[in-house]
């Protein structure tokens, strides 16, 4: 169900609630402590996970992407850069192996986890998209391989040198902030 508002501060969205910052269109996942974890709405564009083939975010063309040039373009559209918090991705691989750890960014994608915890709040994309969680990891010979959701929301995978593979960023923003 979308859930449109005018202006107003983010903290007064229900989750699943679509909202306008920095010339994206974002989905409200959750409220905690002050932020509120968002989604874009649809996939913004499509570009490999990394150009590399490796399926460890923290090391990935994509996280670099979307922490300088993306997150600048979120800026130049509007955005306070004092609004985007720190968030820690697990990166947990979806056969459980923890070798990847965590990864602290402004700007990511969603888990495989989180995107199960929050499914009744996202909406179906207009084509597939990456997460941050790898299939499995380089130890076990997947260094090459990540999840992600198709349109309809199902899960698979995908090779991380895909060129086709859409972004759908995630963000914790300061639940104080002016949104439209």
């Amino acid at each position: 169900m979308e859930k449109t508002t005018k202006t107003g501060k983010l903290a007064e969205l229900a989750e699943g609630s679509r909202f306008t910052y920095g010339g994206v269109e974002w989905v409200v996942l959750d409220h905690s402590a002050g932020n509120t974890l968002c989604l874009a709405a649809d996939v913004l564009e499509t570009r490999a996970f990394d150009k590399k083939n490796k399926n460890n975010f923290a090391n990935s063309s994509i996280r670099e992407y979307l922490n300088g040039e993306f997150l600048e373009k979120l800026i130049e559209a509007g955005a306070d850069a004092e609004a985007f918090i720190d968030m820690t991705l697990d990166l947990t691989s979806d056969d459980g192996l923890k070798e990847y750890g965590t990864d602290n960014v402004k700007i990511g994608l969603i888990s495989c986890d989180q995107y199960r915890k929050f499914r009744d709040f996202i909406p179906d994309a207009s084509d597939w998209w990456w997460t941050c969680t790898p299939y499995s990891v380089e130890s076990k010979g997947y260094a090459y391989s990540v999840r992600c959701v198709y349109s309809d929301g199902t899960l698979d995978d995908g090779s991380a040198c895909s060129g086709s593979g859409g972004v759908r960023p995630l963000c914790a923003l300061k639940s104080e902030i002016l949104v439209s």
